[in-house]
């Protein structure tokens, strides 16, 4: 099972997970590198199928229908789900939780 939080200053790794198709889960992860970069944050965002999500993901965010899976996979990273593949309100308190420097937790 995933973890619960992470302190925003240990988040060095960001993977989106993705099904099989990379399609509008990369759309997510573009919008999400825009919203840190706006936010002046620098932090790395890979893009990776839910069954193949690296050990060394600090966060993973997931689609409400893959979350399940994402968290057997994820066992070291704190899984952040999202409904929207268009500003969604999980991925804007993400970045506004980063920018804060508040503990990330999952959801």
């Amino acid at each position: 099972m995933s973890k619960d939080s992470i302190p925003s200053s240990e988040v060095n790794k960001i993977v989106l997970a993705c099904e099989a198709g990379m399609g509008s889960s990369l759309m997510v992860k573009n919008g999400l590198i825009k919203k840190l970069t706006k936010a002046g944050l620098d932090i790395n965002v890979e893009h990776s199928p839910v069954n193949l999500i690296p050990a060394d993901a600090d966060v993973v965010v997931a689609h409400q229908g893959l979350a399940g899976r994402a968290r057997e996979v994820a066992e070291n990273s704190v899984v952040v789900t999202f409904n929207m593949f268009m500003n969604d309100p999980a991925i804007n308190k993400l970045v506004d939780d980063l920018s804060k420097g508040n503990d990330i937790h999952s959801a």
